[in-house]
């Protein structure tokens, strides 16, 4: 059960109730001190043996403990295809973080799919990696749209600023090659190096850029949990007309300040939010439900929280609100 503690002169303090087995735990734990339960994605798929509750690697065919066998004969298939799909996820987890490419969506699933393999439900477990990995590769294909779109802007801007654009169209063409053979990894390194060349001769705009989505992207968050947006959306709205005139300098300005502003009333927010998911989690558990998700999504908006990043904790929290419409 997460609490959070501490008022506008202390430093919040991130308490919640191991979802196994009930004990109270306070600040990051990456697992629990009392049953050993992990509250991260474990490296190896594994599952529980039926006869001696032994938790093994999915792979295995039989028991090392006990000897006897793992699966029914009827998920043997299953069994095989658990650990490969597995595998497959973990490049496109690598290659996410490799390049910041948010994809807590598939990671939750993914979590849910070991939850599943550990007690030999092989069909659910199956069925969630699937739907992870669907969901990773939409989030970097996302990601790709976003950086061709973006080395389009920036071949545009260079060539305003008076610039030989050559380099950053390079890279659009080596992007745009590389996802066509299905290479996201090479595609997300070719934006990089696209990037990298843009800034050599338009870095403020870059800058700017980063900014302007930064405070739109903080708009859209507080947006979904009603809070006053006005003020900002209309420097989002200024800032966007001094990139519009190529006055990259009151852009990022405008921006910052915009997003300075929507800021200072973030952390009372993220709170008021925290304690009202505190509330629907204790209702979802007490109605039954399976709460590990939600708790390990608290447990990251309290740390958010302690670190001083309430704009995180409010996206985090986006997310909680998205795993309590699965009940």
């Amino acid at each position: 059960m997460p609490d959070y503690q501490g008022d506008a002169n202390h430093e919040e303090v991130f308490e919640f109730d191991c979802p196994e087995c009930g004990a109270h735990i306070v600040g990051e734990a990456a697992k629990c001190p009392k049953c050993g339960t992990e509250f991260v994605i474990e490296e190896v798929p594994v599952i529980e043996c039926p006869s001696c509750g032994e938790s093994v690697p999915a792979e295995s065919a039989s028991c090392p403990s006990c000897g006897k066998p793992l699966v029914e004969e009827g998920d043997e298939g299953l069994r095989k295809e658990f650990p490969m799909l597995v595998a497959e996820v973990k490049p496109l987890l690598i290659i996410s973080q490799d390049h910041g490419v948010e994809v807590g969506e598939g990671r939750r699933l993914i979590d849910k799919a070991i939850r599943a393999g550990k007690q030999r439900d092989l069909a659910t477990a199956v069925q969630m990696v699937k739907e992870a990995r669907s969901s990773i590769r939409a989030a970097l294909e996302a990601s790709l749209d976003s950086e061709e779109e973006g080395l389009e802007k920036l071949g545009e801007v260079v060539a305003r600023s008076g610039s030989d654009p050559a380099e950053v169209l390079d890279a659009l063409a080596d992007l745009r090659s590389l996802r066509q053979d299905g290479d996201m990894e090479g595609a997300l390194g070719a934006a990089a190096k696209g990037r990298k060349a843009a800034e050599r001769s338009s870095g403020k705009y870059i800058e700017a850029n980063e900014m302007y989505e930064a405070l739109s992207r903080l708009i859209e968050v507080c947006d979904h949990f009603y809070l006053d947006i006005r003020e900002a959306r209309r420097m989002l709205r200024e800032a966007n007309d001094a990139g519009d005139q190529g006055d990259w300098g009151m852009m990022g300005i405008v921006a910052r300040k915009g997003r300075e502003q929507l800021m200072q009333g973030l952390p009372e927010a993220a709170r008021s939010e925290m304690r009202k998911a505190k509330n629907q989690l204790l209702d979802a558990k007490a109605d039954g439900k399976d709460v590990r998700t939600m708790v390990k999504i608290l447990k990251d908006a309290g740390v958010a929280m302690n670190r001083g990043k309430p704009d995180e904790a409010l996206d985090l929290l986006l997310d909680f609100k998205e795993e309590l419409k699965n009940f």
